[in-house]
């Protein structure tokens, strides 16, 4: 799946971290790309975003 951004959002990409930099309106994802880690995940719980910078408040 190949992601686009329209209004400087990830298309597609949701986003419930308010206190990420790049949670935008309607908790959308604005950041250019995203990056989900963790190699021995195996259930949803054990993975992260490593994409995730604190918004400065």
């Amino acid at each position: 799946m190949s992601l686009f951004k329209e209004n400087d959002q990830l298309c597609g990409v949701g986003c419930g971290v308010v206190h990420c930099k790049y949670h935008g309106e309607g908790n959308c994802c604005c950041a250019d790309s995203i990056n989900v880690e963790s190699r021995s995940a195996t259930k949803k719980g054990e993975t992260f975003c490593s994409t995730f910078c604190a918004k400065d408040e």
